[in-house]
């Protein structure tokens, strides 16, 4: 079976994990112009990511309040993906080693319009203390599973 089954133009199951290489393939299956968005992310994780790393979750999400982007669930690192605006597009990518995080949580937060009620909470070691990050419009339905594997990939608790 493949990695991804469409079921119709809107929807489809991904089987995880999955590299990079074969999310550039399956974005062949989106529209073009949300795979204009998933190329600018591909783009900029080519330049973190290792060629064959394992991506357990890769999931729309607002890693700051400003910007709209991913979040990647990667084996090594947890990315966050921000595009960036303007004539040219493309995108930045913030890496979080999971050695660094200290805390995960979430909540769902009801919100009115396309916007998802997925809040994501992540503690990570900083300079002096801890630094706290949010990371909102996560898809209600795949919030649990991120939480999940972030948790189990840096071995932390709630």
């Amino acid at each position: 079976m493949s990695k991804f089954v469409k079921l119709n133009h809107r929807y489809g199951v991904l089987e995880y994990p999955v590299t990079l290489k074969e999310m550039e393939e399956i974005s062949k299956e989106f529209p073009k112009t949300e795979r204009k968005f998933y190329e600018y992310a591909f783009k900029t994780l080519r330049k973190v990511m290792k060629e064959n790393e394992n991506i357990y979750r890769f999931d729309v999400a607002d890693p700051s309040l400003t910007k709209t982007g991913f979040i990647v669930v990667g084996e090594n690192n947890l990315y966050l993906v921000s595009m960036k605006g303007g004539l040219f597009g493309g995108a930045d990518v913030e890496t979080v080693k999971y050695a660094d995080v200290r805390e995960v949580d979430f909540d769902i937060i009801p919100s009115p319009g396309v916007m998802q009620g997925g809040v994501l909470y992540i503690k990570t070691k900083g300079l002096i203390g801890n630094k706290k990050r949010t990371i909102r419009n996560i898809s209600e339905h795949d919030i649990d599973m991120i939480v999940k594997t972030i948790r189990e990939r840096a071995s932390v608790k709630a």
